[in-house]
């Protein structure tokens, strides 16, 4: 790494775990650095499922300090900015700011979209507002917890003061950091209340769901300043007021953005984590109504583009049967299952990932035994290899429907090579079963994508990267080692 090398940290939130990254970028490479994880926990609160955003921001302080002083270790001055993405669709509410010049203060939980608020919320909405033109307006898959239902299932509306605001997770993250109320619009096309043609809110629409359009903060791009670490805070963290720029805050926006693909041809991928997210990289919206009955959502790229998907429920199946198995007293590796997965008998049994029964969590291996469909004379999986067997070739004949299913509704032949990016791309199993299913090269990698992808824009804001998305995808390439899983002879 050169001498000139530009340090930057990635807030890096997931649903089960969270990490601050240390990236720093010169000559072209990317070099990342863990420098604090932790874990992400829910809670009932107020009778909600709720995310404990307090933990959260205590952690997240204390990685940018570690982030800050592993830049120094390195003869680097310390960070030059910082970036946030998590999971999307929730949100916190957060009061006016007072006259006492401090910053608004927090009204409630930042209630989970696993809680069961929402439920027949979406009905309500369509009475209102019917899902062919929900899905006309905004191009997005009428999930039960987008935020527009979660909005309209909250009762603590009513209750907020003149001057509050709702911020989505990273966004609520950049203003404890600022004291600036920004959207960014990656994750702000997942509410379901984004333009699918303009880089507005829909106001037809929030005012058929009664959602009022002052409560939503200023919408902001990837790649702008959202601002500074204010003062105090800057000198409590010893990091100095260095900005914070909005990279693609919906993790799946970063994580795409550093698929490492070569630039010819469309970008098919996967980011695999707790959900996985199969689709496209397009140009435009595919907003027709057979893509509404399919599923498909159109979200917000960095650089104009779209990410045309499917939700499919991913590695959640499996962490979550490992949860309730150690629940129980089992000692279970991750490493040894799917090894013993890898030799178990093949099609055996099958499951829909895509079922709502697999949202909840709680007793998963007990669903998936109980819904798992034989193939054969065998009733039901016998061994929890055999249950994990069946979770991954259902997972990947369910991407290859999905990507099939993409290709058709965006009218183009099926790619020559899918991309897994994410932490489900170590899974080395699940890899060669999706390139069989698909009949496609499976290029497997980086895992830490979303890191990469966060580390990326800050860079090329900063002039440490060159311009344009094709640049940004170079510097993955050179940065991390690929795995290639071809299909299997016939």
């Amino acid at each position: 790494m050169s001498t000139g090398a530009t340090a930057v940290a990635a807030v890096d939130l997931g649903a089960t775990s969270g990490r601050v990254m240390l990236g720093v970028v010169g000559d072209g490479r990317i070099e990342l650095q863990q420098a604090h994880r932790f874990e992400n926990r829910l809670v009932t609160r107020e009778g909600h499922l709720s995310w404990d955003i307090e933990a959260l921001w205590a952690e997240i302080r204390h990685g940018l300090t570690r982030a800050h002083a592993g830049a120094v270790e390195q003869g680097l001055e310390g960070l030059e900015s910082i970036g946030i993405d998590s999971w999307a669709v929730d949100y916190g509410l957060v009061g006016p700011d007072r006259p006492d010049g401090n910053t608004g203060e927090r009204h409630g939980e930042v209630i989970a979209y696993r809680d069961d608020r929402t439920d027949g919320i979406a009905e309500r909405v369509a009475q209102a507002f019917p899902r062919e033109r929900q899905y006309a307006r905004t191009g997005i898959a009428q999930q039960p917890f987008n935020t527009l239902y979660q909005l309209v299932a909250d009762d603590r509306l009513d209750a907020l003061p003149e001057g509050a605001s709702l911020l989505m997770v990273p966004d609520l993250v950049a203003f404890l950091l600022t004291g600036r109320r920004r959207t960014e619009i990656t994750n702000a096309s997942t509410t379901g209340m984004l333009s699918v043609s303009e880089d507005d809110w829909d106001d037809e629409l929030l005012a058929a769901a009664g959602v009022d359009r002052s409560l939503l903060a200023p919408l902001i791009a990837p790649g702008e300043r959202v601002g500074t670490v204010h003062a105090g805070l800057a000198d409590e963290l010893g990091i100095g007021e260095v900005p914070v720029i909005a990279v693609g805050s919906h993790d799946t926006a970063s994580a795409v953005l550093a698929v490492p693909a070569d630039g010819t041809g469309t970008v098919a991928y996967i980011s695999s984590g707790t959900w996985s997210l199969v689709g496209l990289e397009l140009p435009h919206a595919v907003a027709t109504e057979e893509a509404r009955e399919a599923g498909f959502t159109n979200e917000r790229g960095v650089d104009g583009t779209v990410r045309f998907l499917k939700n499919v429920a991913g590695m959640w199946l499996i962490s979550e049967s490992i949860r309730q198995w150690e629940e129980d007293g089992e000692s279970v590796d991750l490493g040894d299952l799917l090894r013993a997965a890898a030799t178990a008998p093949a099609d055996r049994f099958r499951i829909d990932p895509a079922s709502p029964e697999f949202l909840a969590p709680g007793r998963m291996a007990d669903r998936i035994l109980h819904s798992a469909r034989p193939l054969g004379d065998v009733e039901h999986p016998r061994s929890r290899a055999e249950l994990v067997r069946c979770i991954l070739e259902s997972l990947a004949e369910t991407y290859r429907d999905e990507l099939q299913q993409a290709c058709r509704l965006a009218g183009m032949p099926l790619p020559q090579r899918l991309h897994v990016v994410g932490g489900g791309s170590r899974n080395a199993l699940l890899n060669q079963l999706t390139a069989d299913a698909v009949g496609i090269d499976v290029v497997a990698g980086p895992m830490e994508a979303t890191a990469l992808g966060n580390v990326a824009l800050q860079a090329r804001t900063l002039g440490a990267l060159a311009d344009g998305s094709g640049a940004l995808r170079d510097a993955v390439r050179t940065s991390v080692d690929l795995e290639l899983s071809s299909p299997a002879p016939d």
